[in-house]
Parts: C-alpha cells; structure tokens; sequence
C-alpha cells in the first residue's frame, strides 16, 4: 500500500514537472524567434510573479497563467497588462469610459491604494485563470542543460519504478502459483 502512495506521489511531481517545464520550452522558444513577442501555449500564457503586490492570493514565485485577450473583463477579474516594459497582474477595482477609451483601475491585492496609473484596454494581455504554487522557481531552475538533465533524469527515474512494480507484481504471481503447485504436490503423496 505504502509503495502504491509512494508510486503516486512521485508520478505527480514528475508529472507537475515536466508540465511547467514543457511551457518553458515553448516559451522559450517563441521567445528566441521574437524576444519583444509574450508567448503563448494554445491562447495560453505562464508568467512568473515577481512581487508580493498579489498577496496572499498569489505569491512571489508562483506561475501565473493567463488566457490571452482583453475582452468579457469585469471588476474583480484578475489581469496582466503592460506598464511600459514590466508587466503586471492585479485586480481590476472598477472600470468607467473617458472621451477617448475605456479605461480600468487596478489594484493589488496587498497594496493599500489602487494603482497610481489607469490601465487602458490595449495594454492588457489577458485574464488570469490559474496559478501554478512555486511554478516561477521549478521554472527558473529547469533552464539550460543543467534543468534538461533533471527532466530526463526524472523520467528515467519514473520508468524505472515502474518497470520495478511491475516485476514485483509478476514476482508476486509466480510466488502464488509456486505455491499451489507446492501444495497440490504435498497433497498427491
């Protein structure tokens, strides 16, 4: 029992593994072709949060995933937008229509006040869906040849548990018709 609890702890960590770091590959690899490009897996975007400004909500570390578009967003939607060069998820307070767009407040949750600049459709990129706890720091440490191995590593790892649990199944079946065989012979003398 014990080894199946084990088995499925580590078949979910790998499995969380290997999910953040595929969207890593992906991003990374839109981003090499066009470095000022925010990439994006199937209208899906992982961004890794840098500041405290979401707490306890969101936290330094965590990925953050959000579905690209700026459109169907209502207060107390969470979204990213572009600052000039940073980009920033917060909560939207209200929205309201100036003269010559629509504009929205925005606030992270762990900051007293709103945001000193309004945020105008255009700039935002998308709409928070969900977050991956910690999905920022597996992320950074899974860059370059150092972060493929571990991936590798781990799956080999996995095959190999699995390859033990199912010759110890087999193992355990032998055993039984071992057994039996044993048995039946006592009984025929």
């Amino acid at each position: 029992m014990m080894r199946k609890i084990l088995s499925l702890l580590f078949n979910v960590s790998v499995s969380f593994i290997i999910l953040v770091s595929l969207l890593y590959i992906m991003s990374a690899a839109q981003t090499r072709n066009n470095p000022a490009h925010i990439p994006s897996v199937l209208g899906f975007t992982p961004l890794t949060v840098v500041s405290g400004s979401m707490s306890p909500g969101i936290e330094t570390g965590d990925m953050v995933v959000i579905k690209k578009g700026n459109k169907n967003i209502k207060p107390g939607d969470i979204v990213t937008y572009r600052l000039e060069d940073v980009l920033v998820t917060h909560r939207v307070k209200d929205i309201f229509d100036t003269n010559t767009a629509e504009v929205f407040i925005t606030k992270g949750d762990a900051n007293g006040i709103p945001d000193y600049k309004t945020v105008e459709r255009s700039q935002i990129l998308g709409k928070y869906m969900f977050k991956i706890p910690m999905g920022g720091y597996i992320k950074a440490g899974l860059r370059g040849l150092t972060g493929i191995l571990i991936i590798v590593g781990l799956i080999l790892i996995g095959v190999m548990i699995e390859v033990f649990n199912y010759t110890l199944v087999r193992l355990d079946k032998v055993e039984k018709i071992i057994k039996h065989q044993v048995y039946f012979n006592k009984q025929s003398l």
